[in-house]
């Protein structure tokens, strides 16, 4: 199944994903189960997908085809969930796109002068990888009964090692997603 790799291939050459292929995709997404979500391959393709400037568009699309909630079962129970506090205007799974798509351009530096501490603070970072998982983990678990920051970090407990994280950044991103308030 090259589903991930699909994604990925269109996000590295910045090409359109034909909108018949996305429908046959939605209408296929019984086929991502255990074993495509247990794939060192396309848990591969989906850290590079992350990792990748166009990370934000190309999390939309794999959003809006509802296989990112196929790959990431928690993150299905996000989508579209309404948050009501004065700090967010999206809901939680359009916060979260858009909170990679800031973390990428101050990654990249361009947006030192609304963020200089950021900008130079993210040259440092030994593992991009942690944080930009951290990242699409901090509110995965909002909604839920009980402290979403406590919550998530189980969660980051339990996939990121599946995603190929190293202990270490497993540790870091779990110890990021529970500490983010």
């Amino acid at each position: 199944n090259d589903i991930m790799r699909l994604f990925r291939v269109a996000q590295e050459q910045k090409v359109d994903i034909h909108p018949e292929v996305l429908q046959s995709i939605t209408r296929n997404l019984r086929q991502i189960g255990k074993k495509f979500r247990e794939d060192p391959d396309n848990n591969g393709q989906f850290l590079d997908i992350l990792m990748d400037p166009q990370a934000e568009a190309s999390l939309r699309l794999i959003n809006d085809t509802d296989v990112l909630g196929k790959f990431l079962p928690d993150w299905a129970r996000i989508v579209a969930q309404m948050q009501y506090d004065m700090y967010h205007v999206y809901t939680v799974d359009e916060h979260t796109m858009h909170a990679v798509g800031i973390l990428h351009k101050i990654a990249s530096g361009q947006l030192v002068d609304q963020y200089p501490l950021a900008s130079q603070v993210a040259e440092q970072i030994s593992s991009k990888r942690a944080l930009f998982v951290a990242m699409l983990l901090h509110d995965i678990a909002k909604g839920r009964n009980g402290d979403h920051s406590v919550l998530g970090e189980k969660v980051a407990l339990k996939l990121c090692p599946r995603l190929g994280l190293s202990d270490e950044e497993t540790e870091t991103v779990a110890w990021l997603v529970r500490w983010h308030l």
